[in-house]
């Protein structure tokens, strides 16, 4: 019984520890978290740009003024626009969110439903 016992609370502590790993480890940076919401934000914009095609068979400039209230991300960071309103669009985001010093790119465009990380931060 004794060693039962014994093998519990080892069991017992080694959850806990586990436990303590997973909180400490598993929180998300700052940094993190600024290219999480840069993803969602440009992702927002390959869904709003589909559907505009959709509607009336051109893609719209995202930089135009027409557009930027509901695009104020694009305010924050060095964002190059290609766009051609019938041949697609690419929008391109340089930035730093880390804070290191060394700039990360982010590329959406009609192709695919996705971002792409053109250079890690």
């Amino acid at each position: 019984m004794a060693r039962f016992l014994s093998w519990l609370e080892i069991l017992v502590i080694a959850a806990i520890i586990g436990g303590i790993g997973i909180a400490t480890f598993s929180r998300i940076t700052p940094g993190e978290a600024l290219e999480i919401q840069l993803e969602a934000d440009m992702l927002q914009l390959y869904e709003m740009e589909a559907d505009h095609f959709a509607r009336y068979g051109q893609y719209f400039r995202p930089d135009a003024a027409l557009y930027r209230a509901y695009l104020p991300w694009m305010e924050e960071y060095d964002v190059d626009v290609r766009h051609d309103a019938t041949g697609g669009y690419s929008v391109v985001v340089h930035a730093d969110l880390d804070g290191d010093g060394e700039l990360g790119s982010w590329r959406v465009d009609e192709s695919v439903a996705a971002v792409v990380r053109a250079t890690n931060d």
